[in-house]
């Protein structure tokens, strides 16, 4: 039961997310659907007319659950490798003119973070 939840609120989780795209997030909706229409592939005799419903039901939502997590964890480190920063322009009004006198071979001034 506990394992049922955790997939049904990933399911929730993953489609409310921004990285999972939409072909994706019609899986579940699908899934619902197949539940909640009346035609079957099997008749509904007994417990084998429900044994479809759970294959082609949790085919779509174990298919949705696995690829939507492939998609937000890629996301994730996507945005984990970025590295933020803060940087600001110096102009030649800005800076003392010591440090505006004294250039390197290349231009670039001295008092840089390049030594």
């Amino acid at each position: 039961m506990f394992l049922f939840l955790r997939r049904l609120l990933s399911v929730v989780y993953l489609m409310t997310h921004p990285a999972v795209p939409m072909r994706l997030k019609v899986l579940p909706i699908l899934a619902f659907i197949y539940l909640a229409f009346p035609r079957d592939l099997w008749f509904d005799f007994r417990a084998f007319g429900f044994l479809d419903d759970f294959i082609v039901g949790g085919l779509l939502i174990g298919t949705f659950v696995n690829k939507g997590w492939t998609r937000v964890q890629a996301a994730q480190k996507q945005r984990d490798d970025t590295i933020p920063a803060e940087f600001r322009v110096i102009d030649e009004d800005d800076a003392p003119a010591a440090a505006s006198d004294a250039q390197d071979e290349d231009g670039a001034p001295n008092s840089d973070l390049r030594g």
